[in-house]
């Protein structure tokens, strides 16, 4: 972790987690062998889960995870932005809204929260979880639930070098291809491989599990069509859309709006 005395040759770096599980700040914490790599290569300035003495000052890039389930979280991100030159939304939550937003805007954020908790009085004002991009200007996203290293480190590299991470355009279905694996489809198995973004290298389906969609959608899906063929296999479309909408937060709702 960097002292006061900052190392002005290396970028400054923030890691920091709203409203999630933490994954995707442990996978930068689990690089066993690159983590040495990553913390002389970057001047790491606040990141909780490897230190407790965080300095919050002007950052060349902040690593943000998590979605915007308060205001006090939705102030933090704001004053985030504003000492950051580059923002990276990291992991479903932060991309799309996460599993905590599988009900959005279905308007009964506030008959749940009382169902859960009550009239309890929140220190600070609970709101349905959002992506990052609904409150500020997110300048790379790097899905995943959690992100993976073989994502994760190029985006790494190409920031500390001053260029700009590559996107990953592909589907699951394509990394499953490339596996080898017969496809679940065939089986008449529920799979969302082919409307959800890769990035994974398709590990559920290559132990023969369906893929749930936890990469977040892929905008090059064809959504009508998949949704048809996962009825064909006996399911109703209300179960494949509550299905669909598990892990697609926010950002799924303009895909099947029209569905």
């Amino acid at each position: 972790m960097s002292s006061d005395s900052s190392d002005k040759s290396k970028p400054r770096v923030g890691i920091y987690g709203l409203t999630g599980c933490a994954g995707d700040q442990l996978l930068l914490i689990h690089c066993e062998d690159e983590i040495l790599d990553i913390f002389n290569a970057f001047d790491i300035r606040s990141f909780v889960m490897a230190s407790s003495n965080p300095i919050e000052d002007d950052m060349d890039v902040a690593l943000v995870e998590g979605s915007v389930s308060t205001e006090e979280q939705k102030e933090h991100l704001l004053e985030i932005r504003k000492r950051s030159k580059i923002l990276v939304a990291i992991g479903n939550c932060a991309t799309v809204g996460g599993v905590q937003a599988m009900y959005a805007q279905d308007g009964t954020f506030k008959d749940r929260m009382k169902k859960v908790y009550g009239d309890m009085k929140f220190i600070t004002a609970p709101m349905e979880g959002q992506p990052l991009d609904a409150f500020v200007t997110v300048d790379y996203y790097l899905p995943g639930c959690p992100i993976s290293a073989k994502q994760a480190l190029p985006l790494l590299s190409r920031l500390l070098h001053g260029a700009s991470p590559e996107p990953f355009p592909h589907p699951v279905c394509h990394e499953c291809k490339l596996q080898e694996n017969k496809c679940l489809l065939l089986d008449k198995k529920f799979c969302l491989g082919p409307l959800t973004q890769g990035g994974c290298g398709a590990v559920c389906p290559s132990h023969g599990l369906p893929c749930v969609g936890c990469w977040g959608p892929n905008p090059d899906a064809n959504f009508n069509e998949h949704v048809k063929l996962l009825e064909s296999f006996g399911m109703t479309k209300d179960e494949v859309i509550r299905r669909i909408r598990n892990f697609g937060g926010h950002k799924i709702l303009q895909y099947i709006k029209d569905l």
